[in-house]
């Protein structure tokens, strides 16, 4: 045991007398842009002026940037001091946090579908776009927009679409509710003030039109239709967000989106589901009034996994954007002869249900959608391995769930549930191989000894998803403590299991002058070693509150 004089000396060598000026921004608060507000204009989605914005403009923009060349990056602007988001109108933690069920999952956002046991009336129309389909109103005053399948390829795209709703849901996001229905055509009802959106306007709806929107489908054996019922969200809506800027007449759109993390780690995210179509347009904004405040929604999931809406997936889609500059200017400046690997890639379907998507040749670095994104071009290692731990929170049984709502035919949804396994366990093992993935560090002083020890515990997620044993894991660790003038390092192996503990012995009688006093906050550097990873150290931030308090843990950096 110390004396009481021990513990007087002991508390002026750690430093316990000061409050540390800690080297954090300011702390992002938990639904601060939730604040009642005046509701925001209506956007209008201009596609086309903003497909060339992302695909011309965007791809310039990324070519000549100053990051590009020397290597500069700007972390995201909205991580909290713990390197995590707050719960806010773009994300709330789910299962990356508290661990649903498998049921939970399945389920989704989901209340009630449409009732296809009576009349649904048809309250408007697209037979423009990629895929044509029909606004309905079902018998209990709900509204949902009614897509369809391409022929040849049946619940190719519905299925996408609602297994990919459910994923992206349970990782955090605003989706809205999204159902596999099938029903009886007879019980269409065409509403008199109908109209349908073509590509010359807009003009009022007839019988022929929803004849040609189910001709462009495969009806059921037994004639009905099968449909993916995607219902209309709660709240107004203002049109679709951008990946970059903030909505300016939104006083609580705080952050740059290309700065935001939960947009810089959709990349992730995107990457794993293969969401080669992840822009604005696939994107709602939506005021709830009350209490009134902006909602962001990310919406329709149909090119998403093997799905390419209309048709499979293909080789390019998920390797090179539309317009890429450089694989332009490769095959313009050697005459066509310069290839990217995907143009020699043969590839089939898995099945007509399922299309096509790599497997064994995904890498998660290298995915790119179809068009720039300026939160997934702006993304680092940290914003990338926060959104590999949300892909990785999801175990085979919660990836079945949520395939399951899809309603694949035959052993389809147990070949798609094994390449989503496959797609997760690539990314986690890159992304955290990246970083030195430990989490939930705590901290605790022990006095009883003949020299304080302050023993430091975390989770390894490396050891806990089993990417790394304990046996080929090994950790560097440095602690600093300015304010006692403490300086430690050594090395230990990993133990068993997923919670490691680093013992470290302090001095009574620090020597001073060794580090410099204006930096009064402990911090502790652990990197992990192991094989196949090129990790950088975490830094765990500490603070001593006196010797009955001990240290404690005040943030988290990776």
């Amino acid at each position: 045991m110390l004396s009481g004089t021990a513990m007087l000396a002991l508390a002026g060598a750690l430093g316990c007398g000061t409050k540390p000026a800690l080297p954090f921004g300011p702390e992002p608060i938990a639904y601060a842009d939730t604040l009642p507000s005046v509701q925001p204009a209506e956007t209008e989605p201009r596609e086309v002026e903003r497909l060339l914005e992302a695909s011309v403009g965007g791809e310039i923009g990324r070519v000549f940037s100053l990051r590009r060349w020397v290597g500069a990056q700007h972390e995201a602007l909205n991580a909290n001091r713990f390197d995590d988001v707050v719960n806010s109108a773009w994300f709330e933690h789910r299962n990356g946090r508290h661990r649903m069920s498998p049921e939970e999952v399945g389920r989704g956002p989901t209340t009630a579908g449409p009732d296809t046991s009576q009349t649904l009336t048809v309250i408007g129309g697209k037979s423009a776009g990629v895929t044509p389909g029909f606004t309905v109103r079902d018998a209990n005053g709900a509204t949902f927009l009614f897509k369809f399948d391409p022929k040849g390829n049946p619940q190719l795209s519905s299925a996408a679409g609602v297994i990919s709703s459910r994923l992206v849901y349970a990782a955090g996001y605003h989706t809205p509710e999204d159902y596999i229905v099938v029903f009886d055509s007879a019980r269409l009802e065409l509403h008199p003030e109908a109209e349908i959106e073509t590509d010359t306007g807009e003009r009022l709806m007839t019988e022929a039109d929803i004849r040609a929107v189910l001709s462009g489908t495969d009806a059921l054996p037994d004639g009905r239709f099968l449909a993916l019922a995607s219902k209309f969200v709660p709240g107004r809506p203002l049109g679709p967000f951008l990946f970059s800027g903030v909505r300016e007449d939104d006083p609580n759109d705080h952050y740059y989106h290309e700065h935001r993390r939960e947009l810089r780690g959709l990349y992730v995210i995107s990457s794993w589901l293969n969401h080669i179509d992840m822009r604005f347009a696939n994107s709602l904004d939506v005021f709830i009034d009350p209490p009134g405040y902006v909602r962001h929604y990310l919406i329709d999931f149909a090119a998403t996994l093997g799905s390419g809406t209309t048709r499979s997936h293909n080789p390019r889609e998920g390797s090179e954007y539309n317009y890429d500059f450089w694989a332009t200017m490769g095959r313009l400046f050697t005459f066509g002869f310069f290839e990217k690997g995907w143009e020699d890639a043969e590839y089939e379907q898995f099945h007509p249900s399922i299309g096509w998507l790599q497997v064994e040749e995904f890498r998660p670095d290298k995915w790119r959608g179809n068009w720039p994104n300026a939160a997934f071009n702006n993304r680092t290692v940290r914003d990338a391995y926060w959104g590999a731990k949300l892909v990785g929170s999801f175990t085979d049984e919660q990836i079945a769930a949520a395939v399951a709502e899809g309603q694949l035919p035959g052993r389809a949804a147990e070949i798609l549930t094994g390449i989503l396994a496959t797609r997760r366990d690539k990314v986690v093992e890159y992304w955290y191989a990246k970083v030195t993935p430990i989490e939930r560090p705590a901290a605790s002083l022990r006095t009883a000894e003949r020299r304080p020890t302050l023993a430091v515990s975390f989770d390894d997620l490396g050891l806990e998803v089993g990417v790394w044993t304990p046996g080929e894991t090994r950790y560097l660790w440095r602690f600093e403590d300015p304010a006692s003038r403490t300086l430690l390092h050594g090395e230990r192996a990993a133990r068993a299991g997923t919670r490691q503990t680093l013992q470290l012995e302090l001095n009574e009688s620090p020597t001073p002058g060794r580090l410099p006093a204006e930096r009064e906050f402990a911090t502790l550097r652990v990197r992990a070693i192991r094989p196949g990873a090129a990790n950088r150290e975490a830094i765990i931030y500490l603070v001593c509150g006196g010797l009955e308090v001990g240290y404690e843990v005040v943030g988290l950096e990776h």
